[in-house]
C-alpha cells in the first residue's frame, strides 16, 4: 500500500484528477445557474442578484483566504474549502427559500473561487508543464457543462449539486496526491530580492500602470462574466432546450483546448499587449453577434468561437502581465488584487445586465456589454506594457 501511495504522490494522474474534477464541479454548480433559477420561477434580476452576492462574497473573502494560505499552507486550507463546498452544495438543495438558496450558492462560489488562484498556479509549478496539466481543466469544464444540461433535463435540477459533491470528492483525492513546487518558487523569489528594499501591498496601489491594467480587467471580465451568467438562458430563449444549450457550451469550452495545449508555442513569443488586444477583440466580436439579433447559426458560431477563447487566453495573459509588471515578491498579492477587481466587474455587470434583460431583453443587455468591451479595447491600445517574453512562464 505504501508503495502504491508513493507512486501516486505527485504523479500525473493526481494532477489529472484534481484539474478534471475541480472543473467538472465548477461547471455543475455554475454553468446552468440562470436556467436553474429561471426554471424555479425566479427572474433574470434574481439570477443577477445570486451571481452578484456570490461574486461579492468571493471578492471580500479572497484576501482572507490568501492570508490563511500563507499562514497554514495551501494543502490544509484548500482541502478544508473543498470539503466545506460539498456541505454548502447540500444547503442549495435543501434551501427552503430564495434567501437561503442564494446564501448557500454564494458559499459554494466563494469557496471554489477562493481555491482557484492556487489551482491555477499549480499548473505552472507542476513537473509536467502548463499545457499538459491545464488542458484537463478545459476538458473537465466541457464535460461538466455537458453533464449539467443532461442532468437538468433527464434527472432533476437539484441533482446538479448532488453530482457536484461526488465530483469534488474525486478532486480532493487528486489534490491530496499533488506536490507542486509553489514553496520553492516563492522561496526563490524572496532569496533573489532579499537585498532590495521591502515592499508591501501599498506599492501596488501606488503603481499607476498596475491600476490601469486592473481597470482593463474590470472591463473585460464585466463582459465575459455577464455573458457566462446569461448565455445559457439566452440560448434557451432562442428555442434550444437545456441539454442542447449545454452541448453548445460544452463544445465552446473544447475550442479553448488548443490554446492551452499549444500555449508553450506562442505565450512566450507574443507580446502582452497583442495578447490583450486579441482577448478584447474576440469578446467584441461575440457581443456584436449577440447584440444585433443575428440568425441562430451565426449566434451558435459566435458562441463556439468567441465565447470561451478570450476567457482562457485572458487567464494565461493575466499571469504573464502580472509577472511582467509586478515585483516578484508581490506576485500573489498582484494576482489576488486583479481577481478582486474581476469580481467587482462581475458584480456590476450582472446587476445591470439582469435589470436590462427584465426590462427590454437580451439584445439590449449585450449591446450594453458591447459598449463596455469597446471602451476596454480602446484602453488597451493606449496601455504601455513590456512584452514579457523574457519571463518564459509557459515554455
Amino acid at each position: 500500500m505504501d508503495r502504491l501511495i508513493a507512486r501516486y504522490t505527485n504523479s500525473y494522474l493526481s494532477y489529472v484528477l484534481m484539474y478534471l474534477f475541480y472543473n467538472i464541479s465548477f461547471a455543475l454548480y455554475s454553468a446552468m445557474l440562470s436556467v436553474y433559477l429561471i426554471g424555479k420561477g425566479y427572474s433574470a434580476s434574481d439570477v443577477s442578484l445570486c451571481v452578484s452576492v456570490g461574486s461579492l462574497s468571493a471578492m471580500v473573502t479572497q484576501p482572507v483566504i490568501g492570508s490563511l494560505t500563507d499562514r497554514f499552507g495551501m494543502r490544509p486550507v484548500n482541502l478544508t474549502m473543498f470539503g466545506m463546498a460539498c456541505l454548502a452544495a447540500v444547503g442549495v438543495v435543501l434551501a427552503p427559500n430564495f434567501g437561503m438558496l442564494v446564501g448557500s450558492w454564494a458559499t459554494v462560489n466563494l469557496l471554489m473561487n477562493g481555491a482557484n488562484p492556487v489551482v491555477e498556479r499549480m499548473a505552472t509549478s507542476s513537473p509536467y508543464g502548463y499545457g499538459k496539466v491545464r488542458m484537463w481543466g478545459t476538458i473537465g469544464f466541457a464535460c461538466g457543462t455537458q453533464l449539467s444540461g443532461i442532468i437538468y433535463d433527464r434527472i432533476a435540477p437539484d441533482a446538479l449539486f448532488i453530482s457536484m459533491i461526488f465530483s469534488m470528492l474525486l478532486c480532493i483525492l487528486g489534490f491530496w496526491g499533488t506536490q507542486p513546487r509553489l514553496a520553492e518558487t516563492e522561496a526563490a523569489n524572496i532569496e533573489a530580492d532579499e537585498d532590495t528594499e521591502p515592499v508591501s501591498m501599498k506599492d501596488l496601489l501606488k503603481d499607476r500602470r498596475f491600476l490601469y491594467y486592473a481597470a482593463l480587467q474590470i472591463l473585460l471580465i464585466s463582459v465575459t462574466g455577464a455573458t457566462y451568467s446569461f448565455c445559457p438562458a439566452f440560448l434557451t430563449s432562442k428555442g434550444l432546450d437545456a441539454s442542447t444549450a449545454s452541448t453548445i457550451l460544452s463544445l465552446a469550452t473544447i475550442v479553448e483546448l488548443p490554446l492551452i495545449v499549444f500555449s508553450s508555442k506562442y505565450m512566450d513569443k507574443v507580446p502582452n499587449k497583442v495578447l490583450l488586444l486579441v482577448c478584447f477583440s474576440l469578446a467584441t466580436l461575440n457581443m456584436l453577434v449577440f447584440a444585433f439579433d443575428m440568425p441562430l447559426p451565426l449566434v451558435l458560431a459566435a458562441t463556439l468561437l468567441c465565447f470561451h477563447p478570450p476567457i482562457i487566453l485572458n487567464v494565461m495573459t493575466n499571469m504573464k502581465v502580472v509577472n511582467t509588471i509586478v515585483d516578484p515578491r508581490l506576485q500573489v498579492s498582484g494576482l489576488a488584487l486583479v481577481k478582486t477587481c474581476q469580481s467587482f466587474g462581475t458584480i456590476v455587470s450582472n446587476n445591470i445586465g439582469g435589470r436590462i434583460v427584465d426590462a427590454v431583453g437580451y439584445s439590449s443587455m449585450f449591446l450594453f456589454l458591447l459598449v463596455v468591451v469597446v471602451v476596454g479595447l480602446v484602453g488597451v491600445v493606449f496601455f504601455q506594457v513590456p512584452s514579457g517574453n523574457d519571463k518564459r512562464l509557459f515554455s
